[in-house]
């Protein structure tokens, strides 16, 4: 993934934005990752993969609840839950 300063974001903005139609740009601030632009069409492929993930995990416990293996809704169970929405969306962000 390209990097830039914010400087260099903010004084070249039109070649950011056009780098970011090729793949996101991290933009840095004081040397640390601040910000990421990318292309609306990567944004709104990723907002599809994390809605269809959301809608596979409810899917899946519904049919869970009503094969009788219920699950606490504590602390842990919120962990799984975003354990297994990172593994799917890295999977997704790789291809595979």
């Amino acid at each position: 993934m390209r990097r830039v300063s914010a400087r260099e974001a903010k004084n070249r903005f039109g070649k950011l934005i056009d780098d970011a139609q090729r793949g996101p740009v991290t933009i840095e601030k004081n040397g640390r990752p601040f910000a990421v632009v990318q292309s609306y069409a990567d944004f709104e492929a990723t907002q599809q993969v994390k809605l269809e993930a959301l809608r596979q995990g409810i899917a899946e416990a519904r049919a869970e609840l009503a094969a009788g293996k219920g699950m606490p809704f504590d602390d842990e169970a919120v962990e799984e839950i975003k354990a297994e929405g990172r593994k799917r969306l890295g999977a997704s962000a790789s291809g595979e």
